[in-house]
């Protein structure tokens, strides 16, 4: 009896070492960047760097975040009929960005715009070592419905001539403190909290950016913008 107590009191911390798993390869998550989607109309389709990742439904909740890895990408909020959003983004890991704006209606006899399809990234030789990684391909988009075969081809519109600047910019608001309402000329927008930046899309030109909270002093001013610039714009209010 006392020989098989032996045996296992050595086979146990053997059995145990063999199966234990360093603390490192546990509790290694790899950082991420997080976006918050509130654009009109929310049945629009969201792409990064040309790929489909959902609809603007899933990532406009308090709680729902669209989950990508930090550095470059292309964000693009697009719907057949519309003028699409589009963003150059910079994320650093563990940050979380909220996008917000809505989508205009192309004006009759418009070319639509293309649906966004994948670009082959640049090549980098000998890149920094903290330079992020591309992520895998996400699943194959969906394609969109076929064009009836008697339906003739879009006419060309002057606005969506290749190699013509874009007429939109965009505003970076950084708020403090947290439950600030924004209006951005009259249009309301909820103020992002944290270190979250709103990034609404506007006309080129002179805008009107208006803050406010209960228990605080009215925020006001004005801003030019010219197309195809992002503007930053931080907001403090201050008590009462």
């Amino acid at each position: 009896m006392r020989t098989h107590l032996r045996v296992i009191a050595i086979l146990v911390p053997l059995l145990a070492s063999s199966l234990a798993v360093p603390a490192a390869a546990q509790w290694y998550y790899p950082p991420e960047s997080n976006l918050r989607i509130t654009v009109k109309p929310r049945e629009a389709s969201v792409y990064v760097d040309g790929y489909f990742a959902g609809k603007v439904d899933d990532f406009d909740g308090a709680l729902q975040r669209l989950h990508v890895t930090p550095g470059h990408h292309e964000l693009v909020i697009y719907l057949e009929g519309y003028r699409s959003l589009k963003q150059q983004l910079y994320l650093s890991p563990n940050a979380t960005r909220t996008i917000a704006g809505a989508l205009e209606k192309l004006a009759a006899g418009e070319a639509p715009e293309p649906e966004p399809r994948p670009t082959e990234p640049e090549r980098v030789e000998n890149p920094p070592e903290d330079t992020y990684r591309q992520p895998p391909p996400p699943p194959q988009r969906r394609a969109g419905p076929p064009r009836p075969a008697n339906q003739p081809p879009p006419e060309p519109a002057p606005r969506s001539a290749p190699g013509e600047p874009s007429q939109f910019a965009a505003l970076s608001l950084r708020v403090e403190p947290d439950g600030v309402v924004i209006r951005v000329d009259g249009e309301r927008w909820e103020g992002p909290s944290g270190d979250e930046r709103l990034i609404v899309q506007v006309h080129e030109g002179h805008h009107v950016i208006e803050a406010e909270r209960d228990g605080y002093e009215r925020f006001t001013t004005d801003v030019d913008v010219r197309a195809g610039e992002t503007v930053p714009v931080t907001i403090t209010l201050k008590k009462r």
